[in-house]
């Protein structure tokens, strides 16, 4: 029995071997057409960017392909094993392992360009009303991370065509944000119009794929500078009205002039800083290139508010020498005896003083008063009339410095206060102890 058995195996060993070698060479050229495959799938549809239903269509095709060539590995393989070279399929095994990842890779890329479009679609059909561009732009942000994190070619023309598409709404959704600005008026759409030559209405109708449609990539620069001037105007703007809603309803505050009916006028100190604070903001605004839209109103409010800060300071200056000489040249009879003509010149700039004064009071808004062309040239003259009247006064009492050089000791004030009251010793006792 052994020895037949024996006999058999010696007989059929050169059989076994044929066909082992038969099946290598089977297994070889099957390498050499999943080599060959690899290679030409490259040109397959789905590495094109030809759209979701082609690629798909595509990739069933290469799905039974595939299939084909796992029943061939399938059936060498057994053969393999029972030939005793289990070890020969190995390389065709790796081979069709490869091309696997590979289509699943691939896969995975249109179910990701897949997503984009349709992301992409439902964003071309929101209203512009509508249309949140932040929102889409960090939904775009993460589609191309997930791109990017892919394990396929970047050099195919699929991946590069959604990472394209992907980029162009990058772009495009900042110029959206900028474009949904509040600031945005008909002034600066109309730019945007021209710029584009294209004519469109900006209302509840206007879908985010009329604006898509502009190419508005093209004309990057220069929408982020009309949206630059829209906003930067904006702001100009809202100064301005500020200027309006504030200036308009600030009074003068009042006091009353000894006993008499006339009220010394001034602006609190937290409005005089506020009006150092808004003529900075103004001035600033003629250094800005889109001054031309609100230069009119620019220049209104810096020559209002320069009219405001010079009348209140030289109304200022003037109360105090006006308040301080009266006493002397209208109460003084010392003054008056020797100084007549001083004395007479300011009767005249009383009476300008007090009608100014009352003006005030009747205006009593800073606004209306201080820009009346008429007033700075009236408080400037009185001014000069209280400055010769001071003059004069000043030699007055020099005059009587040399006379009594004991009156050295006293200060101008004081002195003024002596001369004046010069009938009545009880008040001028309390200037013995300078003077002594």
């Amino acid at each position: 029995m052994k020895k037949a058995v024996k006999d058999i195996r010696k007989e059929i060993t050169p059989l076994v071997q044929s066909e082992d070698e038969r099946n290598k060479t089977l297994i070889k050229k099957l390498e050499d057409e999943l080599k060959d495959f690899f290679t030409q799938i490259k040109k397959r549809d789905f590495y094109k960017y030809q759209g979701v239903a082609v690629a798909n269509e595509a990739l069933e095709k290469i799905n039974v392909e595939l299939k084909a060539f796992t029943e061939k590995i399938d059936y060498y393989g057994t053969n393999a094993v029972k030939f005793g070279s289990p070890d020969s399929i190995n390389a065709s095994i790796k081979q069709l392992e490869a091309i696997q990842t590979e289509v699943e890779n691939m896969k995975i890329l249109w179910e990701h360009i897949d997503l984009c479009l349709g992301k992409f679609e439902s964003y071309m059909k929101s209203k512009w009303v509508e249309t949140n561009p932040f929102d889409m732009e960090d939904e775009c942000k993460k589609l191309m991370r997930s791109l990017k994190e892919m394990k396929v070619d970047k050099k195919q023309h699929a991946y590069n065509g959604i990472l394209e598409d992907i980029k162009a709404w990058l772009i495009f959704l900042p110029l959206i944000g900028d474009l949904r600005d509040d600031a945005m008026r008909d002034r600066h759409w109309q730019k945007i119009k021209d710029k584009v030559q294209k004519d469109f209405s900006v209302d509840d109708k206007l879908l985010l794929k009329d604006v898509f449609e502009l190419n508005l990539g093209k004309y990057k620069e220069d929408v982020e500078e009309i949206t630059d001037q829209a906003r930067q105007e904006a702001k100009m703007e809202k100064t301005l009205k500020k200027l309006d809603e504030t200036w308009k309803d600030i009074c003068f505050e009042f006091t009353k002039h000894k006993d008499t009916d006339i009220k010394l006028l001034k602006i609190n100190e937290d409005d005089f800083d506020m009006l150092e604070e808004n003529q900075v903001s103004v001035n600033a605004m003629f250094s800005s290139r889109y001054l031309s839209t609100f230069e009119e109103q620019c220049v209104y409010w810096q020559k209002s508010l320069a009219a405001i800060s010079e009348v209140v300071q030289l109304l200022g200056e003037v109360q105090r020498s006006w308040s301080f000489l009266e006493n002397l040249f209208i109460h003084s009879e010392e003054v008056k005896k020797e100084l007549p003509k001083e004395s007479e010149r300011f009767v005249g700039i009383d009476q300008e003083a007090k009608a100014i004064l009352k003006e005030g009071d009747k205006a009593q808004k800073a606004l209306v008063f201080c820009t009346r062309e008429d007033i700075y040239p009236r408080l400037e003259k009185i001014q000069d009339e209280l400055t010769i009247c001071q003059k004069a006064l000043n030699e007055f009492m020099d005059s009587k410095r040399t006379a009594f050089p004991r009156f050295y000791f006293v200060s101008p004030d004081d002195l003024l206060d002596i001369l004046s009251n010069g009938n009545n010793p009880k008040k001028i006792m309390c200037h013995m102890t300078k003077i002594f």
